[in-house]
C-alpha cells in the first residue's frame, strides 16, 4: 500500500503540495538538498523501441467495451516473474513506455522522466533512507532505468481509499500505479531479479478543494473523464482477451482470484496482451502526472532488512537546490513525526520492525498525521490508536494456541487488510506488506481470502504487496499478492463497477 496526496507546481493545488511536504528540520533537509545536488544523473537516454511512423499518428478510437462488470485481474494486473531473458520480451521495461514530445512530435520523452528517475536513485540512497544502522544502497544495475521491469499495476478511482469518510478528510485521487523492480541479464541467457521495489504514481485530478481541518492538505477533485477514458481501455482489453484477439487465445477473467494475470501466464497471448497494453498505458501517462515515488531496498549485499521509504515532489523555489522542482523523501505518517523510513529487520532484537509504528487505523477518519508540517495537524502519538504488525513480529514463527492471542492476531491483520480502515496516512508501510505472511505464520490453517494459493508469500522473507520475490533460500523468483493488495482491488472494483466507469 502507497499513496501520497501530492501535486505539480503547474497545476491548481501546488499549495496543496507544499502543505503536505514532510521537509526535515532545516539542517537535515538542507544536507538532503546538497546530496540531491551532487548526485550522479545516470545515462538513461535508452533507445526507443522500434515503431513504424504511423504509430505516432493519432490512435483511432477503441471499440467500445462490453457492460460486463470489471474482475479483480481486470484492474491489478500482476505479471509471471521472468525466468531467462527470452522471457523479458512478455514484460514491460519502464523506459520504453514513451509519448510524443510535446515540444517536438518527431520525439519521443519517457513517462519516468529522467529527472524524475535521477531524483528517486538518489533519494533512496540519501542519509533519509537510514534506520539504525542500516540504510538502502542499490544495486549498480538499478542505477541505470533500462534495467527496471514492470512486475504489476493497478488503475484506483480514488486514493487513499473510496468511503465517502476517507474521500470526504483527503479528496479523490484517481491513480496509475506501477510496481517496478530491476532485472538483471546473466551472461548465460538467465536473468537476476533483484530484491528492490518501486512504486511509481500517476495521478488524473483536476483542482482541489479547501482542506477538511485546519492545517490539512486541500483536497484533491478527480478528473473523473480522464479515469473512465483509462477504465474504459482496460475494460476493452478484458473483452478482446475473452474474444481471443491476442494470439487467438479465449481467456476470460471474471470469477478468477487476483493472481498472475490470466492472459500475461498464457504463452499464446502473452506477447500481443502486453504490447496492446503498452498501447493503452502510453494513450494515458505522461510525466506531468508522475506524483509519487516509493522505494522498498536492502543495505549493500545484505538479504535484510528492508526499507521503506515515501518520495514527494516540491515545487520550484521550495529546495533552493532544486530550483525547476522534484522528488524528495516525506517523514512517514503513521511513525513518530521525525522518521522518515521504516524498516523490517527479521534477524534483528528485540524488535524486528523500527522504529516502533504509531498507527491511527482505530479513529475516526481524520486528514491530521505525524507527516503535515503543520503543529495543528501533524497528529502526536499521543493521540492516535491504532495497530500494526509490528507487534505480531514479536510473538515470534511458531503457531500460536493461545486463544487470546489468535484473536489479536486475527484482529490486527483484518484491519491492515481493510482497505476502507487502514491507508497511507494512518497504517505504517511494513504492516501493510506483512499482514498475510504473519497470519500463515501464527494462525494453524489460516486462509487467505481473494487470492490465488499460488501466488501467497511462502516465506516470512517475502515481504511484497503486489509483485515478485526472489527467495534468498529457494534460488527461486515468485509472484507475489497479499491480502491487503487484494481487498485494495476488491474496493477498486466495487467502485467502478458501481459507478459505471469502464462502461461505455
Amino acid at each position: 500500500m502507497f499513496f501520497l496526496k501530492l501535486t505539480r507546481s503547474r497545476t491548481p493545488r501546488a499549495s496543496a503540495l507544499v502543505a503536505l511536504l514532510v521537509a526535515a528540520p532545516a539542517a537535515s533537509s538542507d544536507a538532503h538538498a546538497r546530496h540531491l545536488h551532487h548526485a550522479p544523473v545516470p545515462h538513461v537516454n535508452a533507445p526507443a523501441p522500434h515503431r513504424l511512423a504511423a504509430d505516432d499518428a493519432p490512435a483511432p478510437p477503441a471499440p467500445a467495451p462490453s457492460q460486463a462488470p470489471l474482475a479483480a485481474n481486470d484492474v491489478s494486473w500482476l505479471f509471471p516473474p521472468p525466468k531467462n531473458a527470452a522471457d523479458l520480451d512478455n514484460t514491460i521495461a519502464v523506459a520504453d513506455l514513451t509519448i510524443p514530445d510535446p515540444k517536438d512530435p518527431a520525439k519521443r520523452e519517457p513517462v519516468w522522466p529522467a529527472t524524475a528517475f535521477a531524483q528517486f536513485i538518489a533519494n533512496a540512497e540519501s542519509p533519509a533512507a537510514t534506520v539504525g544502522s542500516h540504510h538502502i544502497k542499490l544495486p549498480a544495475d538499478a542505477h541505470d532505468i533500462k534495467a527496471w521491469r514492470v512486475a504489476g499495476l493497478r488503475i484506483d478511482p480514488g486514493a487513499p481509499g473510496l468511503t465517502s469518510e476517507i474521500i470526504a478528510q483527503f479528496g479523490q485521487s484517481p491513480q496509475l500505479r506501477f510496481i517496478v523492480q530491476p532485472v538483471t541479464r546473466k551472461p548465460d541467457g538467465g536473468v537476476q531479479v533483484h530484491d528492490v521495489t518501486a512504486h511509481v504514481i500517476y495521478t488524473f485530478a483536476a483542482g482541489a478543494d479547501a482542506p477538511a481541518q485546519p492545517g490539512c492538505s486541500p483536497r484533491p477533485k478527480p478528473d473523473l473523464e480522464a479515469f473512465r477514458k483509462l477504465a474504459r481501455d482496460f475494460a476493452t482489453l478484458r473483452d478482446d482477451l475473452a474474444e481471443g484477439k491476442f494470439g487467438g487465445a479465449k481467456i476470460a477473467t471474471a470469477g478468477k482470484p487476483l493472481g498472475v494475470h490470466p492472459g500475461l501466464a498464457d504463452k499464446r497471448s502473452a506477447a500481443p496482451l502486453k504490447n496492446a497494453l503498452v498501447e493503452v498505458l502510453e494513450r494515458h501517462l505522461s510525466g506531468d502526472k508522475l506524483t509519487a515515488m516509493a522505494v522498498m531496498g536492502l543495505d549493500a549485499g545484505a538479504p535484510e532488512p528492508w526499507i521503506f521509504l515515501a518520495m514527494a515532489p516540491v515545487p520550484p523555489g521550495v529546495v533552493p537546490t532544486l530550483p525547476n522542482g522534484g522528488f524528495i523523501p516525506v517523514r512517514s505518517p503513521a511513525l513518530d513525526g521525525k522518521q522518515f523510513a521504516e524498516a523490517l529487520a527479521v534477524l534483528e532484537t528485540p524488535h524486528q520492525v523500527m522504529p516502533t509504528p504509531a498507527p491511527n487505523n482505530l479513529n475516526p477518519v481524520t486528514c491530521r498525521h505525524a507527516a503535515l508540517p503543520s503543529s495543528e495537524a501533524a497528529l502526536p502519538v499521543a493521540e492516535r490508536k491504532g495497530l500494526a504488525t509490528a507487534a505480531l513480529f514479536d510473538m515470534g514463527d511458531a503457531t500460536v494456541s493461545d486463544p487470546a492471542k489468535i484473536a489479536k492476531i486475527k484482529e490486527t491483520v483484518e484491519l491492515v487488510a481493510n482497505a476502507d480502515r487502514s491507508h497511507f496516512f494512518n497504517t505504517d508501510c511494513v504492516s501493510c506488506h506483512t499482514d498475510t505472511r504473519r497470519t500463515l505464520d501464527l494462525v494453524k490453517g489460516a486462509s487467505i481470502p481473494g487470492v490465488d494459493p499460488a501466488v501467497l508469500p511462502k516465506e516470512k522473507w517475502n515481504v511484497r504487496n503486489f509483485g515478485w520475490f526472489p527467495s534468498f533460500f529457494r534460488g527461486t523468483v515468485e509472484p507475489t499478492a497479499t491480502r491487503r493488495a487484494a481487498s485494495e482491488t476488491e474496493a477498486v472494483v466495487k467502485f467502478i463497477n458501481d459507478n459505471g466507469l469502464s462502461k461505455p
